[in-house]
């Protein structure tokens, strides 16, 4: 008889439902954010390079302007105009801002000099130099991405784990994400206009696990958050991601599906829209507009994963990246598989095919 019981036990756990775990994240103000306010940085380097007009006061009155200007002027980072990369888009607004401090640099005297200041500006920019990150934000991400590898549990609730970033920016994230000590995977939304329906991209390692499985940026995308585009390309890459690591994509694997950002209109509100959970990290705010559909995660932190993110999507709020992984972790992957499950037939637990 006890035979009989473990048997039928073992049986029951092995139909217990899995879900598959899809998270995304915002990259500027969320997984990271400058050192100091990036007028200071950019008054500190027009000094060093002999700008000495430039403070910093004086630098802030200039920049949200002509970055503004720019991007009515040239959209999306100059991408469809001939010559102009984010690189030569970011020296030109460079340029602008020094030039309105002061117009004697409109010289061609001084073209060299100003091209020397937006050079240095944009690398640093790139690299993790220019940058702080929430406490152990690389650790904690590989801890919630490997997470199975190294667990002992044979049934948990998520079976599988893509991490992705989606974010309103030019082309640099992913290359930002690697220099803070992220294995980031090449693979990225990219299409020509906003009339492909198609897309191309550099192809991952098949079978590596990454840190970061996908990276989708406005720059490739042709559109920016909250445009309903940015989250079909990031379920549609979590669809090339699964099958480039495990040689194959289940449909009848469930998905949750959750996006972690500081704005709450253009992440939270538009991926809630989009049938997605959502969070708003605090992690780098101090304020935000209020907003009556956001919960307090840290109120619910005693709840499985699965039951909290199964029901019709959520808005959340969380201090910490840390509270939220750890979460995730606890409540989630170190959880057995249940007994009560999403239907896997419903539109919101699948990840999109193609973008509409």
């Amino acid at each position: 008889m006890r035979g009989i019981l473990q048997a039928a036990r073992t049986a029951s756990i092995s139909r217990a439902p899995k879900y598959n775990l899809l998270v995304c994240f915002d990259a500027f103000e969320t997984l990271y954010a400058p050192k100091e306010p990036v007028h200071k940085t950019y008054g500190q380097f027009a000094r060093d390079n002999g700008l000495h007009h430039a403070s910093d006061d004086v630098v802030a009155v200039y920049l949200h302007d002509r970055i503004t200007t720019a991007a009515k002027e040239y959209p999306n980072y100059g991408k469809h105009v001939k010559g102009m990369d984010p690189e030569a888009w970011w020296m030109k607004v460079i340029k602008n801002i020094f030039v309105d401090v002061e117009p004697s640099l409109s010289n061609a005297a001084h073209k060299k000099q100003l091209d020397d200041l937006g050079h240095k500006l944009f690398q640093h920019f790139s690299t993790r130099e220019a940058y702080k990150t929430a406490p152990n934000m690389p650790k904690l991400l590989q801890s919630l991405k490997h997470h199975k590898s190294n667990s002992k549990l044979d049934n948990p609730s998520i079976d599988h784990v893509v991490l992705g970033v989606i974010s309103n920016s030019d082309d640099r994230v992913g290359g930002i994400l690697s220099s803070l000590g992220l294995d980031v995977s090449p693979l990225r939304f990219q299409r020509e206009s906003k009339q492909d329906t198609h897309f191309e991209s550099a192809r991952p390692v098949d079978g590596k696990s990454y840190d970061i499985d996908f990276t989708v940026m406005s720059y490739d995308v042709e559109e920016s958050k909250p445009h309903k585009v940015m989250w079909q390309a990031g379920e549609m890459l979590a669809r090339r991601a699964v099958t480039h690591e495990l040689g194959r994509f289940d449909e009848s694997i469930p998905w949750l599906k959750l996006y972690v950002g500081d704005d709450i209109k253009k992440d939270v509100a538009s991926a809630w829209g989009c049938g997605w959970n959502a969070v708003l990290l605090k992690e780098f705010i101090t304020e935000h507009p209020p907003d009556e559909r956001l919960e307090s995660l840290e109120e619910l932190l005693t709840m499985p994963v699965t039951q909290l993110l199964t029901r019709q999507p959520r808005m959340f709020t969380v201090n910490k990246l840390e509270t939220l992984v750890e979460w995730i972790v606890k409540r989630g992957l170190e959880v057995p598989a249940g007994s009560t499950g999403a239907d896997s037939s419903e539109e919101r637990f699948k990840l999109v095919e193609e973008i509409e």
